[in-house]
């Protein structure tokens, strides 16, 4: 799993210098999809692993809980691209839970320490 370890609550994500890849990205979006066995395990604090995905023929970005399931997608937001590209690079990203409930998580996406 990509992103850091998830799981950790009460500290806000870190934002890098400028590294002058363009991979320093610092995102907040709804996650699209959300799976309620797993949001009800997730707390307004939390980290999740960002991880690349591969789904019939598709690309795209999951963020999951400390125990590997995931929560919900990230999809349909200005950055998305960008975002799949540094996945595709291995940068590892996290995304620390700003709210949450069964059917809603909304997340800050940021570029870890490497």
């Amino acid at each position: 799993m990509s992103g850091g370890p998830p799981g950790r609550r009460g500290r806000a994500p870190r934002r890098l210098q400028r590294s002058g890849d363009g991979c320093d990205l610092h995102l907040t979006v709804d996650l699209v999809g959300v799976r309620r066995e797993a949001a009800d395990r997730v707390r307004a604090g939390d980290d999740l692993g960002v991880d690349l995905v591969h789904e019939g023929g598709a690309v795209g970005a999951v963020c999951r809980n400390d125990e590997g399931a995931v929560v919900g997608a990230l999809a349909a937001f200005p950055g998305l691209t960008r975002l799949l590209d540094c996945l595709a690079r291995e940068v590892s990203f996290v995304a620390h839970v700003e709210e949450v409930s069964s059917t809603r998580c909304v997340v800050t996406v940021s570029r870890t320490d490497p």
